[in-house]
């Protein structure tokens, strides 16, 4: 009388490896954000990746690699050889969402623009430098330009003060600091028409604030 043949168990190896492997699925399956890479870039291009707020991305979040609100810098600084190759910037976002959200992403040079919604919501300056350092470290690429925040119709002092730690760090990190918004400031103040409520620019302002960092994003591409 034949025996039958003995089913093999299931190894403990073989159970590990299929656990991990569920694991990695639904991690992946549960992780999704604002956070975007373009991938239509050309040799000869310099790819822009940007992290920020409304400022930065509209009244809309950044997606898909596109800028899809109106009010922000981003339009205003793309042309050749510019282009943008993605990031992270959500409406409202202070610089611990933008450090809880953002994730590496490929290109040239890093945009930071981040703040104005921490000094309405009153978060202490360390936590913003903390949060600000962590961004840069997390994307990974080594060119970086900070820009100033705009001017607060409610918190002019705040914001001036902010700016001023801000380039103190840039210039301690090795960054470029730059301020776009010197034609549209009045003292502490934004220069009367340029914002349309005391915290996000005209678009035309918007546009001027986007050829500056144009600038300073091909100088830090080149060397400069």
């Amino acid at each position: 009388m034949r025996s039958r043949p003995r089913r093999s168990r299931p190894q403990p190896a073989r159970r590990l490896c299929a656990a991990v492997l569920l694991v990695l699925i639904f991690s992946a399956a549960c992780t999704a954000g604002p956070d975007v890479q373009a991938d239509d870039t050309e040799p000869g291009d310099v790819v822009l990746v940007v992290v920020g707020d409304s400022l930065t991305a509209g009244f809309e979040p950044l997606t898909d690699g596109e800028v899809r609100g109106e009010g922000s810098w981003v339009p205003g600084a793309l042309g050749d050889p510019l282009v943008l190759g993605g990031g992270w910037a959500v409406p409202g976002a202070t610089t611990g969402d933008m450090r809880s959200g953002v994730t590496p992403v490929d290109g040239d040079v890093l945009v930071v623009m981040a703040g104005t919604n921490d000094i309405a919501q009153g978060i202490d300056w360390e936590a913003s430098r903390d949060n600000v350092l962590t961004i840069t470290r997390t994307m990974r690429i080594g060119a970086v330009v900070v820009s100033a925040i705009p001017p607060s119709a409610n918190q002019a002092e705040v914001a001036t003060a902010y700016n001023e730690r801000l380039r103190l760090v840039a210039t301690e990190q090795g960054w470029t600091f730059v301020d776009p918004w010197e034609t549209a400031r009045e003292g502490e103040g934004w220069v009367p028409g340029a914002s349309v409520d005391g915290t996000h620019p005209t678009q035309e302002v918007a546009d001027e604030v986007g050829l500056g960092l144009r600038a300073a994003v091909l100088a830090r591409a080149a060397g400069g």
